[in-house]
This record gives C-alpha cells, structure tokens and sequence, in this order.
C-alpha cells in the first residue's frame, strides 16, 4: 500500500483492468487489500513448505543444497537425488585432510603445493572445506522452531573417515590458539632462523651478495646494525651440518637391538594402555550422559535454545579431544612397529634424507630435533641441543654401543636400562617430534606424500 501511495502522490493510479478498484469508494479499499494480501500469504506458505521440505530431506541424510568440491550431482537406485563423488577431486581432498590432521601443515604451506591445484584452493574455501562435516559422511540440519540444531548420518559416500575429520578440527582449534607467523623458505639459505651468533649471541640471516664478476654469493651473517661482524659462507655452513648429521648415525646392530628393546618392552604395557583406553572412555560416556541430559532439559523448556547451543558446543569440543585421544591410545600398539621403523630409518639416514628434502622440510627436520638454535664458529658446529625425544633416543643409543651385551641374555634385562626414563604412557615422539595426537601412518603417509606435493 505504501508503494501505491507514493504512485498517488505522483499523479499515477495503479488498477488491474480484470479487478478494477474504484479509490473514490472507500469500501473497497478492503477488496484491495484482500487482493494484494492472498499473494504474500501464497509465498510464504509455499516458502514454508519448502524449507520443512528441506528439513526433511536432510535428517533423511539427503544433502539437497549446492554440491561441496568433490562431489557432483547424482541419483540414488531409486531415482531420487543423491550427490555422488567425483573421483579425481575427492581422492585430492581425502589426501589434504590427512596431511592436515598430522599438525605438520599450516594451511597456508597446504594451498601452495602444486598436488592442490586442481581444488583452486584459497585462505577462506579451504578453511571452509576443513570444517565442512559433510565430508565426513554427515549432515548438520539446522535449528528450525523448537527443533534444536543436530548432525544426522548422511546417506552421500564420506570422503574422510570420522577420526581424521575430528583431527582436523583438533587442529583447526589448536592452530587458532597458537597463531604462528608465516616463514618463507629460500633453498639456498635454508639454516636462516636456525643459526645463533657465537659473538653477540644474537639470530643470525642470511642474504645474497654479488661479486664484480656477476657471480652471486650467498652468506649467514649477524645484523650489522648491532656493530656485530660475524660473517661466514654459506656452503661451509651447510658441509659441516652434513658432517654432524652423519656422526648422530648409529650401527645397523645396535638399532637392531634398539628395535628388539623397544618391542619387548611395548609388549608389557598392554594393561596400563587398557586401563588408560578405559578411564577415556568412561569420561566420553559422561559427556554424552550430560549432553543428552542437556537435551532433554530443552525440549521440557527447563532451559533456552540458546544456552543449550552455547553448553552443547563445549561438550562436543571436548568429546572431539576425548575419541581423538582414544583413537590414539586404541592405534598404540597396533602403530608400534611403524613408529620404531620409521623413528630408527630417520636416524641411520638422517643426513641423506636432510639432503634430499626441499626448504620447507628441511626447516621442519630443524625445528623436530633442535631444542634451541646451533652455534657455527665458521669451522664447526657447537654441541647442539636436542629436543627431549631426540635426545632421549640418542643418548641411550649411544650407551648401547659401548654396552657389552653377555650371550643369551634376556631382553627384558636389558629393557631397564635403556628405558629408565620411561616412554610410558606417552607416545614416542622421536618420528620427527610432530606433536600432532595423530597416528604415526597417518605422519608417515603424510609426509611422503607431502614431499612429492611441494
């Protein structure tokens, strides 16, 4: 009506030749909102209708809005709507989730190898797609009247597994707490934010010079604005860290030995893995006791939608925590074997895997092993320090090659010796220090697959 009284004002009449409405009879101003009113009334009821519709069909577990990357439109063998997976894209999905989940990757790092291009990955579509739980096989219907928020089962092919899909919104939320600032790698000054200055004690970083001939040069030097000279090539640099990379190697015979120890000692904590897997479990059957609790008390209108919503999202962070730390107490000792191969192939070949790493993996390597940043004199490195894991496996390594084991000795009197620290009941974090709560196959596969895709 509003409209049609501005029309008025500027001199025009709006009618309908088929239901004439005569402005000079007051009376049928009623038939004029009666024909204006019917229409809204059709749209919303249709509106309406549509959106129950869609309600419906996603606690079905039928996904009816746009298709998410990796998926394309279909028909289930009923011939109703059913999206589909689209091969090439989801296997590229599949394989990003997993390396993000290990906590090795930034997304950033993701969205810059050449594997993702098919995705047309950026900041925002991928940190959407992370989050997206479709991916994991499941459908969030939305908040619609007095029916809370909820997640259904859906009826598309998952392209992650629910473990994975939880890992990474592990990392999503621990990646949000502790921000850190985004490097650039150079090939060439690859040790640039690991090196220490021996005379000011200051970072050291690095930088290109060219000579009269044309030929580029490239140095690790102190900052000059400190009046510090400390100054030496590049090249020497990376040599001696070879070297030092290759004294750390130990004999194929006291890895093995190390490898026996290990197992054997593995083997005799299955009841302490057992009691730990129970006491989180019971603490996953209370949160889901609150949570359903928590329910009920909704739907009785003992309490608002509002407040279940903010009280229920806490739950469901820590019942994430909770299966992710299960998963990973369950794949222990299942995972046992793949963490001692993997942790003693990185040791016997960490020189040859340092050199055939690109930037980004070697500055990965430095940060898993190094507590602190190494010192070069020009000549040669300083003792380093190593991370707790590192140095752990290391020293006790170094023990064993000077222990004269007796013929026919038992493993398990061994065992005390080399494990007096104690790696129970945390798990190793010798393969590369990746402190992700992730699965060491998931690491492994990871990385391989990461060094391929950089």
């Amino acid at each position: 009506m509003g409209v049609i009284n501005d029309f008025k004002q500027l001199g025009i009449e709006v009618n309908c030749i088929d239901k004439w409405i005569d402005y000079n009879d007051p009376s049928q101003i009623m038939m004029q909102l009666m024909y204006l009113g019917m229409p809204e009334v059709d749209n919303k009821v249709r509106s309406q209708k549509v959106r129950v519709g869609m309600r419906q069909g996603l606690l079905e577990g039928r996904y009816n809005s746009k298709q998410p990357v990796g998926y394309i439109p279909g028909k289930d063998e009923l011939g109703k709507p059913l999206m589909q997976l689209e091969p090439k894209k989801a296997t590229l999905i599949n394989e990003l989730f997993e390396l993000f989940a290990t906590g090795v990757y930034s997304q950033s790092e993701l969205i810059k190898m050449n594997k993702f291009k098919l995705l047309n990955l950026s900041k925002s579509n991928l940190s959407r797609m992370l989050k997206n739980i479709v991916y994991s096989g499941k459908i969030k219907v939305p908040q619609f009247k007095d029916e809370p928020e909820q997640i259904v089962k859906g009826l598309h092919k998952a392209i992650v597994d629910e473990d994975t899909f939880n890992k990474v919104q592990f990392q999503l939320g621990a990646k949000s707490r502790y921000k850190q600032k985004s490097n650039k790698y150079n090939e060439k000054l690859y040790l640039r934010g690991h090196l220490k200055c021996t005379k000011c004690g200051g970072n050291l970083t690095g930088s290109g010079s060219k000579s009269k001939t044309g030929t580029k040069h490239y140095y690790y030097h102190c900052n000059p604005k400190k009046g510090c000279n400390e100054r030496f090539k590049v090249k020497e640099a990376h040599i001696e860290l070879n070297a030092l990379f290759r004294q750390l190697k130990p004999s194929d015979e006291v890895c093995e030995l190390f490898e026996h120890i290990l197992e054997d000692h593995y083997k005799t904590s299955k009841e302490s893995q057992y009691k730990k897997a129970k006491g989180v479990e019971d603490d996953i059957q209370v949160l889901e006791s609150r949570q359903q609790k928590l329910l009920n008390k909704m739907l009785d209108d003992v309490i608002t939608s509002e407040i279940y919503k903010n009280y229920n999202s806490k739950i469901e962070e820590e019942l994430i925590e909770k299966r992710i730390t299960l998963d990973n107490l369950n794949d222990y000792r299942k995972d046992m074997s793949d963490y001692i191969e993997f942790g003693l192939t990185l040791m016997k070949n960490l020189e040859l895997f340092f050199k055939q790493a690109d930037a980004l993996v070697k500055n990965k390597l430095m940060s898993s092993i190094l507590e602190e940043k190494i010192e070069f004199d020009g000549q040669k490195y300083r003792t380093p320090k190593f991370k707790e894991g590192f140095q752990y496996i290391y020293n006790n390594i170094k023990e064993l090659e000077v222990l004269e084991i007796k013929k026919g000795d038992e493993l398990s009197n061994i065992s005390p010796f080399v494990l007096e620290a104690g790696l129970e009941p945390a798990r190793p974090q010798w393969s590369l220090d990746f402190k992700s709560n992730v699965s060491t196959n998931s690491t492994t596969r990871a990385i391989d697959r990461a060094k391929d895709g950089i």
